[in-house]
């Protein structure tokens, strides 16, 4: 049993580095120190953690991590820089827990170990991108002082049961590695709209944005839809996905591009990627009502229902209030049966270098 034990052991520390690795390094080398766990026969390689020199390092880190992991972004930020010090940490211990072994098994269980943690990081990482969309800042301190209590419970369920401890540590990494595509596109989407807000600061070339030239994989997609027809745009642009409720095709925070296509004024194609594969999903425009809204990292172009049943959000970068309105005024001019693009008839709209011509422009 004692070897099963201690795979466990190594499982559990990898999991919980994950969450809060200086929290599990403190309290686990201050309970060696002070004597209220003995490792010495059962995890001699774990006495390192009671050393004073190590408290004091994970003592010092753990307070800098209580203080930013409860400050929305900022622990955001701190998690992003811990990407990698957390996996390695979990390895390390993971190692340590097994003690001296075959060389070649230490590699195979640091990778493993190193991966779990990456797990159960990439699942906090996730969540907290997800809290910190939310306006009130009271949630971050709720997420932060759930974490820390779930890891002190680990380990203490640990110390009275390792294996079942190993088995509610599994149905974690389980849930987390469910909802980590999801939690993968929220990041991707999050970096999307950080960097686009950034651009913006030095450029705001919202014709560029809006006339940008459809990919060869975004041709190919549209041209399956449409028969085999090359498309044949009016205007399109980059936008992120944020809710689809109710709008089947449409997966939540995929960056993609949406295209008002000259042949069906009443629809917007757009095109995404999902598990690294392009889908198009088709929007009828019919019955709904369009609007604009401002967020902090996004202009959202809102299409919903006055029912309260189905509701979808574009969001663009922050920082193109205008075409974000502008788009606003196209779709509600397809809904109503013009397909023209307000405020920017064709012979009086720039067409940016590489651009595609729009209607009523020659396209030879």
């Amino acid at each position: 049993m004692q070897p099963l034990e201690t795979l466990c052991v190594a499982l559990g520390f990898a999991t919980l580095a994950g969450l809060n690795l200086y929290l599990v390094v403190f309290v686990t080398g201050l309970a060696i120190h002070l004597g209220w766990v003995d490792v010495s026969a059962t995890y001699p390689e774990l006495m390192v953690l009671g050393d004073p020199f190590v408290l004091t390092f994970a003592g010092v880190f753990l307070c800098l991590e209580f203080f930013s992991d409860k400050v929305p972004w900022v622990d955001s930020l701190w998690d992003s820089i811990h990407t990698l010090v957390r996996p390695v940490g979990g390895a390390l211990l993971a190692i340590q827990t097994l003690g001296p072994t075959d060389p070649a098994f230490e590699v195979l269980i640091g990778l493993l170990a190193g991966g779990t943690t990456l797990v159960s990081h990439g699942f906090k990482a996730g969540t907290r991108l997800a809290i910190n969309a939310s306006p009130e800042p009271f949630s971050n301190v709720i997420a932060s002082t759930s974490e820390d209590a779930a890891v002190l419970g680990g380990l203490v369920l640990m110390s009275i049961n390792p294996i079942l401890a190993a088995c509610v540590f599994v149905l974690f990494l389980l849930a987390s590695a469910y909802l980590a595509p999801k939690l993968f596109r929220r990041i991707r989407a999050f970096f999307w709209l950080v960097s686009r807000k950034v651009a913006s600061l030095v450029s705001r070339a919202d014709e560029e944005l809006l006339y940008g030239t459809l990919g060869s994989v975004e041709h190919q997609t549209l041209g399956k839809v449409l028969g085999g027809r090359k498309a044949d745009p009016e205007w399109s642009a980059r936008v992120v996905v944020g809710l689809a409720k109710r709008f089947p095709g449409f997966t939540p925070m995929t960056i993609g591009r949406i295209v008002a296509e000259s042949s069906r004024p009443g629809h917007l194609h757009f095109v995404g990627r999902r598990w690294w594969r392009p889908y198009h999903s088709d929007l009828a425009l019919e019955n709904l009502e369009i609007t604009q809204e401002r967020r902090a990292l996004s202009e959202d172009v809102v299409l919903f229902d006055l029912e309260g049943r189905r509701k979808l959000v574009l969001k663009l970068p922050s920082g193109h209030a205008a075409l974000a309105n502008r788009i606003v005024e196209s779709l509600v001019a397809r809904r109503d049966g013009s397909a023209a693009l307000p405020g920017s008839a064709p012979s009086d709209r720039p067409a940016p270098a590489g651009a595609l011509a729009p209607v009523g422009e020659a396209n030879e």
